[in-house]
Parts: structure tokens; C-alpha cells; sequence
């Protein structure tokens, strides 16, 4: 991407903030012409709240069918059979209620149908490849899509705002990096109503990987000044009212104003995603290793890479603590401090991970191609990146 450039979120064409999701469902289902969608969401969400059932009654009879068979990570083998099933059943467009692995999940039943792409080996085919310089990732996807999204998300970490994700290819147990052409949701629900659902550490744990997105935008060895506004609210609106939810998990306002940081975040991650430093992506490779949760492994990780930047602080970093931190405290100090009061874990000891998992994952991390090559302190080798690592355990 060429400095100074700002690339527009693939797909996403409307936002919806301030109004119920069962009321703005079956709005957004009119308004883009749209007879029969499908319901995708997570199994708690479904099955022990009735805020998907109150999303189905409000679009009555048109609904055709729904699954709730996603699963942590997205697995392959559940975004094919759920493919399938949208496919038979005519399904003109998806609503995805729920976290990232939700939004995820719908992405890729949205390549696998685009492509018609029913099996492991067929859609296994569309993972992202490297461009010629070997500087950025290149859809391999060339379809016009068939079936797109509106998304409800029901977490903190940005998911709804890129046409890409991981999900975990269950043969080999490793994050497989897919696209869809214009995969990104094409509306957008922040309802908070549907956060008070939300399991309160999935919900905090997604916030702070929202949070280490949008550090990463601000720190980032390409800036641009659009991405640098939002990224710097963004952390602000984190780290002021996730304390407040912590108090009171049900405080609308401050939902509401966690999600607000999610879009500012979503929108500057989307254009800054290739240029972030490694924290972002050694959650990928390390979570699926170690068995953890993807939001709950960003939290030791971003706390670490925090703590390596302030051996080195560059102006960035230090502009990024002036514009967002009382009394220019530590980045690190303030973290591990809201780290504590949320009850996620300061350390990757905590999710059993150990140093022996760590050494195996280092060399298979530092052939990714972009987890040492954007980072604002740079990454030399092997020695220096489980230096960092250690850090979190």
C-alpha cells in the first residue's frame, strides 16, 4: 500500500448505532431488497437468551433457516457443512449475531458459496498468498459474492470491519489465513443491549484485543493521519470505560461507548492491518498452539509488547501516552493494572501455556511474513523475539 493511502473497508456499506437490533434487522433486510436471510449465531446467544429469537420473530416468515453450529476458532469443517446447508436452502443473505468467530464463520460460508468451494481441498485453495515483493497479502478469491452479511456483532475486537480471518483448519490444528471479495459485513448492528449477553470475560477479553488493535494503528511504521485519530479515541474511549464496566457490566454507556472505540478501531485496522507489530499476529499462531482463547492470549501478548517498546520509546510512543494517559504514565503499568480489575490474565502461564510450547511455536512465527517485518522496534531474529515472548510468560 502506498504511503498516504487510506484503503475503504471491503463491503461495509452502512452502520447502524442507537437502535435496537430487532428493530434495525428487519429495516436493513428491506432497505437492501433482501427475501430471504439466514441466521447465523453463536450456541449461548441462541439458545439461552432471547435475543435471537426476538431478531427471528422480527423477521417473521421470510427467515429460512439458522445455525448456531459455529464453534471457537471457526472451524473449517463447520463453515463447510453450514455452506452447504445456506446453499440448499436459497438463503439471500446472512444475519450473524455474535462474536468474532460468528462474523468470521459467515465470511468464509460466504467465499465457500461465492466459489462454490465444498470441500477442505476446494476452499483451502482461496488462503491469502504473498505478493511478489513480499510485502503484503493477496486474495486469491476472485468471485463476486453471492450471499454477504449483516452483522450483530456481540463483542469488542473489531472482527465485523475486514473481509478477512483465521479460522482453524481441524486437520492440521493451524489458523488457515482466508478472504472473501467484499467480506465485510454490508451493514452493521452496535446494539449494546445484545453486550449485556455477552459472557463478561469474553466481552472484556475481545475489548483489550480491540485495544491492542488499535495501539498497534497509532505505533505503526506507516502512519496515516485519519487512522491516527481514531486509533488515538479509540484507545482513550478502551481505557476509560472499561473500568467503568467492570464496576458495572451492564452500564449502557458505557457498552455503547466501547463500541463506538470498536468502530473507530475496525476502521483504522482495515487500512493499517499489514502494518501492525507482532503482538497482533503472534495471537494467531500462538492461541490455536497453546489450546486458549484468541482475545484472552492478546492480553499477556500485548502487555509484553508494551513492555519491549518501553526499552526503546520512540515519539509515537511516546505521543501515544500524552494523548491517551493521565500524568504520562506507563503503557505497560496502565495494561497490567486494567488487566487486573478486568480479571484477564497478565501473564500466558495463566492459560497453560510453557516455555516449551513457546520454543516450538518462535521459528514458525518468524516466518510469518508480516509479524516481524512491520514492527516499530524491529524483530532481528529468533533470540530477540522469544526475548519478548518471555515477557508474557
Amino acid at each position: 500500500m502506498d504511503l498516504g493511502q487510506y484503503v475503504m473497508p471491503d463491503g461495509v456499506e452502512r452502520v447502524v448505532r442507537g437502535f435496537p437490533a430487532r428493530q434495525a434487522i428487519p429495516e436493513l433486510v428491506d432497505k437492501f431488497g433482501y427475501k430471504a436471510p439466514y441466521l447465523v449465531a453463536s450456541r449461548t446467544l441462541n439458545r439461552e437468551t432471547d435475543a435471537v429469537a426476538e431478531i427471528r420473530h422480527a423477521l417473521g416468515s421470510r427467515v429460512v433457516g439458522s445455525t448456531d453450529d459455529v464453534g471457537e476458532h471457526a472451524p473449517v469443517t463447520n463453515i463447510l457443512s453450514a455452506a452447504q446447508q445456506i446453499a440448499d436452502a436459497d438463503a439471500d443473505v446472512m444475519v450473524a449475531i455474535g462474536g468474532g468467530s460468528v462474523l468470521d464463520f459467515s465470511k468464509f460460508v460466504q467465499l465457500a458459496i461465492s466459489e462454490r468451494a465444498f470441500t477442505r481441498e476446494a476452499l483451502l485453495a482461496f488462503q491469502l498468498k504473498l505478493s511478489p515483493d513480499g510485502t503484503e497479502t493477496v486474495c486469491t478469491s476472485t468471485a463476486s459474492p453471492s450471499i454477504r452479511q449483516i452483522a450483530v456483532p456481540t463483542t469488542l475486537a473489531a472482527a465485523e470491519w475486514t473481509p478477512s480471518g483465521t479460522p482453524l483448519d481441524t486437520v492440521t490444528g493451524r489458523k488457515v489465513h482466508l478472504r472473501a471479495v467484499r467480506g465485510a459485513p454490508r451493514a452493521i448492528v452496535y446494539d449494546p443491549e445484545m453486550l449485556v449477553h455477552t459472557p463478561k470475560r469474553l466481552l472484556y477479553a475481545s475489548a483489550i484485543r480491540g485495544l491492542d488493535h488499535s495501539i498497534n494503528s497509532y505505533l505503526s511504521i506507516r502512519p496515516h493521519p485519519l487512522v491516527d485519530l481514531i486509533s488515538l479515541e479509540a484507545v482513550r474511549l478502551y481505557l476509560a470505560n472499561l473500568p467503568r464496566l467492570a464496576e458495572n457490566p451492564c452500564d449502557r454507556e458505557a457498552l455503547g461507548a466501547c463500541q463506538l472505540a470498536t468502530w473507530y478501531t475496525g476502521m483504522g485496522n482495515v487500512t493499517m492491518a499489514a502494518m501492525h507489530g507482532f503482538s497482533h499476529y503472534m495471537v494467531h499462531i500462538l492461541a490455536p498452539h497453546i489450546g486458549a482463547g484468541h482475545s484472552e492470549t492478546a492480553a499477556p501478548l500485548m502487555l509484553a509488547q508494551a513492555r519491549w517498546l518501553e526499552e526503546q520509546p520512540t515519539p509515537r510512543y511516546k505521543d501515544l501516552l500524552r494523548a491517551t494517559l493521565p500524568n504520562h504514565r506507563s503503557l505497560a503499568d496502565a495494561l497490567e493494572s486494567l488487566l487486573g480489575l478486568l480479571g484477564l490474565p497478565t501473564s500466558l502461564s495463566e492459560l497453560g501455556a510453557t516455555v516449551k510450547q513457546v520454543e516450538e511455536i518462535v521459528p514458525l512465527a518468524m516466518r510469518h511474513p508480516s509479524l516481524t517485518r512491520h514492527s516499530v522496534r524491529p524483530l532481528e531474529d529468533e533470540q530477540e523475539l522469544m526475548r519478548v515472548v518471555e515477557m508474557a510468560l
